[in-house]
């Protein structure tokens, strides 16, 4: 099998108008496109040379594994292999991960609208704001993607907008925290990279992290929606700590309905044994109006029939 790093070299700039012919990547993957360098490797536009027509287009993702034992990164194997196992439409499909030298290698579902922090910036940049019917309807496919993995007891553990991808413009929650895995057992203020504008209390309080810390992660999505901003900001990482773990949680302005504000407050509950789950939000009756309203029941049911959320 042909080295990752030695494919990777015959990439060039998408400007120039090149794209690498071979050599194919665990003898499948044709690089098309380089996407962007996150915090932890290179995010590429793959070819998949055995998939079914339409599914050809897929995301590789290369994560430095540094100085990891065997240990660890063969849990971080079976971390992905359990991930691959999820199967929703409202969660970016991740399709197989494999070790290439020190990388660690993972293959995901494409979304060629970007990620929700980019349309959002889009929309700010333009002076435009999200209707109220769009951010319903997003927000309510976050709901049944988490309620769909808190039922399988799987967390996200790093849940923001720049994780949030758009394709055909449904939203995708992608993005699991991988890559704190690869970390291995490093205290909690060591994977903090730039500010924790949507960490929960009791996470930054070292309280543990569970399915109600998402739904924290979630509230503060759903505010960067309607207002284009953070719902908690400082001038430097401790001030946005502080606002989080002791002032009082911020409101939606008026134009907003005020039971999508209740829902919100309720969600960033500081105590994490008050806030709801995914599933009793889509069981609040303004939540189970708008499912009517926006199409997001439809579209689940007609394109996931086997998926039963809990509005019935």
């Amino acid at each position: 099998m042909p080295k990752f790093r030695e494919a990777i070299k015959c990439i060039t700039g998408a400007s120039a108008g090149i794209v690498c012919t071979e050599p194919l990547i665990a003898r499948r993957y044709l690089v098309k496109e380089r996407l962007g360098r996150g915090s932890f490797g290179m995010v590429s536009l793959v070819l998949d040379k055995k998939a079914r027509k339409g599914e050809e287009l897929k995301v590789l993702k290369e994560i430095s594994v540094g100085d990891l034992k065997p240990n660890e990164t063969v849990q971080a194997n079976l971390e992905a292999q359990l991930l691959s196992k999820l199967d929703h439409p409202a969660i970016v499909k991740f399709y197989t991960s494999f070790l290439e030298r020190d990388s660690f290698c993972i293959i995901t579902e494409y979304c060629e609208g970007q990620d929700l922090q980019c349309k959002i910036e889009e929309y700010k940049g333009a002076g435009n704001s999200f209707s109220e019917s769009q951010i319903l309807e997003w927000f309510i496919q976050l709901l049944l993607g988490a309620q769909y993995m808190h039922e399988r007891r799987v967390l996200h553990r790093d849940l923001k907008s720049s994780n949030i991808f758009l394709k055909n413009n449904l939203v995708k929650i992608g993005d699991f925290g991988v890559s704190r895995l690869l970390m291995g057992s490093c205290d909690l203020a060591t994977t903090f990279t730039g500010t924790p504008y949507y960490m929960s209390p009791e996470v930054l309080n070292h309280q543990g992290y569970d399915s109600k810390s998402d739904i924290w992660s979630l509230a503060c999505i759903l505010y960067e929606m309607c207002c284009l901003d953070h719902a908690f900001t400082g001038h430097n990482f401790m001030s946005v700590i502080l606002k989080i773990v002791d002032e009082e949680t911020p409101l939606l302005p008026s134009r907003w309905s005020s039971k999508l504000n209740t829902i919100m407050q309720s969600m960033l509950e500081k105590d994490p044994s008050q806030r709801p789950s995914a599933a009793e939000i889509l069981k609040v009756p303004y939540i189970d109006e708008q499912l009517q309203v926006c199409g997001s029941r439809e579209f689940y049911k007609e394109t996931c029939p086997r998926f039963r959320p809990a509005w019935n």
